[in-house]
């Protein structure tokens, strides 16, 4: 990833849901409230995406990423900024 881009993670909705209650935790810190929502362009909307750049970009190296949602396991992978 390049230092100014922003990490999207995709979540699949149901129809009438009201709030996304994942979490986003880079490098072990909980982001979630730093994030943008996005949604796709269905109606209804089927798609909610959490977007997130760390203010000032991302510093080189290795990152871990991990989404927490409830009643599923951890989901966690790592990304590199060169």
């Amino acid at each position: 990833m390049p230092p100014g881009g922003a990490l999207r993670v995709a979540f699949r909705v149901d129809p009438g849901w009201e709030s996304l209650a994942a979490r986003l935790l880079v490098d072990g810190a909980d982001v979630t409230g730093d994030c943008s929502q996005r949604l796709a362009g269905t109606h209804p909307p089927s798609r909610v995406e959490l977007v997130y750049a760390p203010p000032g970009g991302w510093s080189p190296g290795a990152h871990e990423v991990a989404v927490i949602a409830p009643g599923a396991e951890p989901d966690a992978w790592t990304f590199s900024v060169s």
